[in-house]
């Protein structure tokens, strides 16, 4: 018989490894009898967090940084002899003004075609990183949110995402009902640091399973 040690040490690594898949990989419910449930994978994400991205959310400075808008661009306020803006204002040549880096953005595919982007600018109401993310206002008029959540800080760590179908994208069960689904995962997400600490992240294809449903 093996030392009781030993037994405990692989009880307790056999427990780490399960509880880790259950947090990672956990499996969909079964759906009621006659009803469709569908699949969520998203084949591809990918974050870019710029540490001189302009921040029109968080950071006062730069809500109240006036730039200088010249021959459709931006050019050195400082040498400025055209117009000086605000720098979140709507309607901008572009969200990289003059002393900044490129924005930050998000994007998440799935493998149904359904696409999810995002870009720090100055009328976003999606705070990337933070929940909600943006996979077009139609398409969020009829209920489907798909939410993230995650750090850039370190090059390995776990994020978390949330799908949830919405009324507007109910499926047809055999019986006559309608039926909506949601779901979330924890998956690892990997990021890399240049020397000016930008961050671009990404993931492995994954699948968010189906953890609960609403009869419509």
């Amino acid at each position: 018989m093996a030392p009781r040690s030993l037994l405990t040490g692989l009880l307790a690594l056999c427990w780490s490894n399960t509880a880790f898949s259950a947090v990672i990989h956990p499996r969909s419910i079964t759906p009621p009898a006659g009803c469709p449930i569908p699949n969520w994978t998203v084949t591809n994400f990918k974050w870019y967090n710029g540490s001189h991205s302009l921040d029109c959310i968080h950071n006062e400075v730069d809500k109240n940084t006036k730039g200088c808008i010249c021959n459709g661009g931006w050019c050195d306020p400082a040498t400025c002899e055209s117009t000086l803006v605000n720098v979140c204002y709507t309607g901008l040549p572009n969200y990289e003004p003059w002393g900044y880096g490129p924005p930050q953005t998000l994007d998440i595919g799935f493998e149904d075609g359904l696409t999810c982007h995002d870009q720090y600018i100055g009328y976003r109401i999606h705070d990337i990183g933070h929940g909600e993310s943006n996979c077009g206002y139609a398409d969020r008029g009829l209920g489907r949110i798909v939410s993230f959540y995650g750090s850039s800080n370190e090059p390995n760590s776990v994020g978390h995402l949330d799908y949830t179908l919405g009324s507007g994208h109910a499926l047809k069960c055999e019986n006559g009902s309608s039926i909506t689904y949601s779901g979330s995962v924890d998956f690892p997400l990997t990021c890399e640091h240049d020397s000016y600490f930008n961050a671009t992240c990404t993931a492995q294809v994954f699948e968010v399973p189906i953890l609960d449903y609403q009869w419509i």
